[in-house]
């Protein structure tokens, strides 16, 4: 296509535009300050506009920059447009309609408490729980700057005060145990918000650093309130085998120098085993429930024994042995497609 065929097709492709705006040629060279023959040679395929031009003559004809340049309509990015445009609307009425729906619980349980009761007591724990939901639905909209910042903080502040509004209602002495949990619960997104806040390299092993730390201290503070002998002898012992197979599970998905179906399959053999261990700490170190051992679990023998014998526990090894194979043909998978990557 040569010069005078590429002036021709955007001279048309303007001329189109226009009419389709409801434009006459001297009303765009009006919105344009130029001259009325200046956008008649713009049609007639005879010059080109100047290219300081370009953004008022998009934005009188409704039309992109590429559209501009290309001459054509790109029907992909007003597909787009149209998308984007319809998730705000979505977005924007659902917010609208979450703040209707607060004020008017406010507004009613307010006017009922003060009616019925004649005093303004449990409505406090209806305003703080309005409060907390606001911070995860419309807060996050509100604010521009430092938004994780803004909203986990206030999110923070209502749930402490939707702890004292309920303490205030219904009394006790559980509101010290119950603003140390929430305190221990709450330094788990803290701490991530530090190690994101900053720290810039290894956020992800990090995090969850930071959530192993914070299983065990949680645990500390629920003994101290409610006392009882299973801390260390229990909780300890089954949170560190937790927190033993999601390590080796990140590890393998972080660190393991294998493609996506090396890793998905020694994470899946990592699910497999779970059962038998946990089932196997819960038999040592609680009450022996008559389940299988570690080893039983790979015996079809055993399992077809319990199950002759009424035993729902050979439920447990059936599990067991399906996700095992499963496991081990996905492993089978990734260690085919790593060896047959690294010869390549």
């Amino acid at each position: 296509m040569d010069e005078h065929d590429n002036k021709k097709s955007f001279g048309e492709y303007i001329r189109r535009k226009r009419q389709e705006a409801g434009l006459t040629q001297g009303e765009l060279a009006g919105r344009l300050f130029v001259t009325e023959s200046a956008v008649s040679k713009w049609e007639r395929g005879l010059s080109y506009p100047d290219v300081s031009m370009v953004v008022p003559i998009c934005g009188a004809l409704g039309i992109t920059e590429h559209e501009f340049f290309t001459a054509c309509d790109d029907d992909q990015a007003h597909v787009q447009a149209r998308q984007a445009a319809v998730w705000r609307g979505v977005t924007r009425n659902t917010r609208r309609f979450f703040a209707v729906s607060y004020a008017i619980a406010v507004v009613v349980c307010f006017i009922c408490d003060l009616a019925v009761f004649h005093a303004l007591d449990w409505f406090w724990i209806v305003l703080t729980g309005c409060g907390l939901a606001f911070c995860f639905t419309n807060l996050p909209a509100l604010v521009g700057r430092s938004r994780l910042t803004v909203c986990l903080g206030a999110a923070t502040g209502c749930l402490f005060l939707l702890l004292l509004a309920c303490w205030w209602y219904a009394g006790g002495w559980w509101i010290i145990g119950g603003l140390a949990i929430t305190a221990a619960s709450l330094a788990l997104p803290w701490g991530w918000w530090a190690v994101w806040r900053f720290y810039g390299k290894h956020v992800l092993p990090l995090c969850a650093a930071v959530l192993t730390v914070w299983v065990f201290g949680l645990l500390a503070v629920i003994w101290a309130f409610t006392g009882g002998d299973w801390l260390v002898p229990v909780a300890f012992p089954l949170a560190l085998a937790g927190c033993g197979f999601f390590w080796a599970g990140f590890a393998a998905v972080y660190w393991l120098p294998a493609g996506p179906w090396g890793k998905a399959g020694a994470v899946a053999l990592l699910v497999s085993f779970a059962t038998p261990v946990f089932n196997g700490l819960c038999d040592l170190l609680l009450e022996d429930t008559g389940g299988p051992r570690f080893l039983d679990y790979f015996s079809v023998a055993d399992m077809l024994a319990r199950r002759a014998a009424g035993d729902l526990s050979w439920v447990n090894s059936l599990i067991f042995q399906i996700m095992l194979v499963i496991s081990a043909a996905v492993a089978a998978v990734g260690v085919a497609a790593e060896i047959r990557r690294r010869k390549r």
